[in-house]
């Protein structure tokens, strides 16, 4: 008996690029034997936007009771779908057409693993494309999360036992719940396998990219940082937390531009205060080390 298949995709008035998300989903080589779109309490519910565009009846619409930002919304589909597999895919970005099969074939055949995620190519508006997370371990383990090698949630496709065994997503973060769960992934156990070739998504960058918010993000890091601070040390040794903090302040500090040489020195007086730690730091000035999607 096959597996059966669940996409999960959530959404927040942001439609435009929503038709181009489904077609890549109706186009796997593989079949989903259900289709989710989670309408995070738009202000115009999704319903109306499917239905123009002659999609109403192919998806499955579930409505939020309350804005619950990415987190909240995808465990809202994941529990209410009836898939054994989970894939997630956000609402602007596109899977390649043999995503699904290439995933579902591999979990099938090895049943010892909990899910499988991929490297992405980053496309730009003017036409510019480039491998994006394409550099990760065979497997995932705590360690990764704690220095950006995250499981890039579009990119995952996961068995319904292994969210239930962690809880699903933690919804106390609005945004980086994927780097909380890779840890937390990686804490209980489970085998995530990674796929580099061929990838598995299309991450579309655009000016209304969520992960583009600075000040959320070196918030919702810091809360990260916070809770994880004894693991920082297991893995990394002596002050790694500091180090982990640090390299939040000096991302913040190149997003940010105007907030460069203060976020620099910060940065810098947290490493140094931890001499003991093996955590890699951020130092140079390079957008390809300081963005969070690419590897450290």
């Amino acid at each position: 008996m096959s597996l059966t298949i669940s996409a999960v995709i959530p959404v927040y008035s942001r439609f435009q690029y929503l038709k181009e998300t489904l077609d890549s989903v109706f186009a796997q080589t593989r079949r989903l034997d259900e289709v989710i779109v989670v309408d995070d309490c738009s202000p115009e519910p999704v319903h109306e936007f499917l239905a123009g565009i002659g999609l109403a009846g192919a998806v499955r619409v579930l409505r939020t009771d309350r804005n619950r930002w990415p987190s909240g919304a995808r465990n809202w589909g994941w529990r209410q779908s009836r898939g054994d597999l989970i894939a997630f895919l956000d609402s602007d970005d596109l899977w390649e057409p043999d995503k699904t099969r290439i995933q579902a074939e591999f979990l099938a055949a090895n049943p010892g693993v909990d899910g499988v995620y991929g490297s992405m190519t980053a496309f730009w508006p003017d036409g510019r494309t480039e491998p994006w997370a394409e550099a990760r371990a065979p497997m995932v383990e705590s360690q990764h999360g704690l220095i950006d090698q995250n499981i890039y949630l579009q990119t995952l496709m996961i068995r319904r036992a292994a969210l239930e065994r962690i809880g699903g997503f933690d919804e106390r973060y609005k945004i980086l719940e994927d780097t909380d769960a890779t840890i937390r992934m990686g804490q209980s156990g489970l085998k995530i396998a990674f796929f580099p070739d061929p990838p598995a998504t299309r991450y579309r960058f655009h000016e209304n990219n969520m992960s583009n918010e600075s000040w959320r993000r070196l918030k919702e890091q810091s809360k990260i940082g916070y809770r994880h601070r004894m693991l920082c040390s297991q893995c990394y040794g002596s002050g790694s937390a500091r180090v982990f903090l640090g390299r939040a302040i000096a991302r913040f500090g190149w997003h940010t531009r105007h907030m460069g040489l203060p976020s620099r020195v910060l940065a810098k007086l947290l490493y140094v205060s931890a001499p003991f730690s093996r955590m890699p730091r951020l130092t140079t000035s390079s957008e390809g080390e300081l963005d969070p999607l690419r590897s450290s």
